[in-house]
């Protein structure tokens, strides 16, 4: 579906642990997991009921399809009274969100409900001595973008972005309520790229790259600290030529406003943030003109401080809003409708070669080239009828060990880089290869720096 038009909501609600008297903070939220987690989603089921009724009235009526209403709350929305939940839990706050966009009344709707922290414990093979048993825990902190409506049920309408960097004051640093997690105890997931271009790019909807396409648009989102001015995830990846330009961008965060060095629209784009961060809590509305020019919102809403009736229960279980966030219930910000920018793509070209190696596997190469004609960078795409390589785009030095997928699983031994070429070319493709029916040592095949040199000059 093409829209003609968005509008941007925020749900601002404080969403950092509690602070003492003492200066202690602790985590808020239920002792049951389960609770805690419905608890949660009611009252985001409450916001979004209150941001659908404070839509202001249009005449002539827009027409369905026409604008979509993109509502966002801040990081840490779900993290429950330990700090993150544990990985069965993150799956029940999934499952209920997802039902929950589902409903018919919110076609039209795009979300993306703060974020949600997850924790694990790693299984090592050896005992690791020298780690800290405390520590021994992962935590996962990411951000779930959902369609609404019944015709974007689970998977088929949603992106899962993982958020990169870990803030020193993401979890409690210490005096953490009975079971809370401390700062010193987890170990953030390490982040999955290091920059370049076209990393960003989703593959798969729940990979955690931070560049995807929804509902016929395409968003960039960042988490918090990944978007501060000095860090720039998105910048520091930017997309290939020929592929789309991000239209919107999407900042859910607990201290962190926009940041005009991170901002990665396109002429005429749009970036959202949407900030639970204690009393300066807010949200910004800026477009890409340039420079950033803020949007001024059109309305702010509170929503209901009521207890949260939980119907799972026996009695009806009702809880005090302020159990679970420190503040209350927040206010639901809304933007005037604008006009979503005409989708533009990146400048420069690019070559694609395809080297069936065998009749099993088969390795699809991009040579990347700017505006200029002068080579920027190289990816490449393993194929395989017995191998699964998920759609991944690898970028060289390239260094894969892996298993067949059949009954046999045999050894998979995929090694790229890039060295100096022979004249005329500028640099080769050097391979060590050693899959089933296939081994291969030496170049691949050897490119120009420019469009303007020699095509390239095959092996194969």
């Amino acid at each position: 579906m093409a829209y003609n038009n968005v509008r941007f909501i925020g749900y601002v609600i404080d969403t950092a642990p509690e602070s003492n008297p003492d200066g202690s903070k602790i985590y808020l939220g239920l002792n049951n997991p389960a609770l805690d987690i419905e608890a949660r989603c009611e009252l985001m089921l409450r916001a979004m009921q209150v941001a659908k009724d404070a839509l202001p009235p249009q005449s002539p009526p827009v027409p369905d399809g026409d604008t979509l209403n993109v509502f966002m709350a801040p990081e840490f929305f779900f993290r429950g009274v330990n700090g993150a939940y544990g990985m069965d839990d993150v799956q029940l706050v999934i499952a209920t969100l997802q039902g929950m966009a589902a409903k018919p009344g919110w076609t039209d709707w795009l979300f993306t409900f703060g974020t949600i922290l997850g924790v694990s414990s790693p299984t090592f093979k050896t005992a690791p001595y020298d780690i800290d048993p405390l520590a021994n825990k992962e935590v996962y902190n990411f951000a779930l973008v959902q369609q609404g409506g019944v015709a974007s049920q689970g998977d088929t309408g949603a992106v899962v972005v993982m958020k990169e960097l870990m803030s020193g004051v993401d979890f409690i640093a210490t005096a953490a309520n009975p079971g809370g997690l401390l700062l010193g105890e987890v170990n953030h997931l390490a982040p999955s790229t290091t920059g370049g271009p076209g990393r960003e790019q989703q593959v798969l909807n729940y990979d955690g790259s931070g560049v995807f396409s929804l509902a016929g648009i395409t968003w960039g989102l960042e988490v918090c600290l990944d978007h501060l001015g000095t860090v720039r995830r998105l910048q520091k990846s930017p997309q290939l030529p020929g592929q789309d330009l991000i239209q919107l961008q999407l900042v859910p965060s607990c201290g962190m406003g926009v940041q005009a060095p991170s901002v990665v629209t396109q002429f005429g784009g749009y970036v959202f943030n949407c900030d639970g961060s204690g009393a300066a809590r807010h949200s910004t509305l800026a477009e890409q003109v340039p420079p950033l020019r803020n949007v001024v919102m059109s309305s702010s809403t509170p929503v209901s401080n009521d207890p949260i009736a939980l119907q799972g229960t026996s009695p009806v279980l009702e809880v005090p809003v302020d159990h679970l966030y420190a503040s209350g219930a927040g206010v639901v910000n809304i933007y005037p409708a604008r006009a979503i920018p005409a989708q533009q793509t990146v400048p420069g070209s690019t070559v694609r070669l395809f080297w069936q190696a065998s009749t099993d596997y088969q390795f699809v190469f991009l040579l990347v080239y700017d505006d200029n004609g002068k080579y920027v960078t190289m990816v490449c795409e393993p194929r395989s009828k017995k191998t699964n390589f998920y759609g991944n785009n690898y970028f060289l030095p390239l260094s894969l060990s892996l298993q067949t997928q059949d009954a046999l699983k045999q050894n998979v031994s995929i090694q790229m880089e890039l060295r100096p070429g022979s004249s005329p070319y500028n640099g080769a493709v050097w391979c060590k290869i050693n899959v089933p029916g296939f081994v291969f040592q030496g170049n691949a095949f050897e490119f120009s720096a420019t469009t303007s040199g020699p095509e390239p000059m095959k092996s194969w």
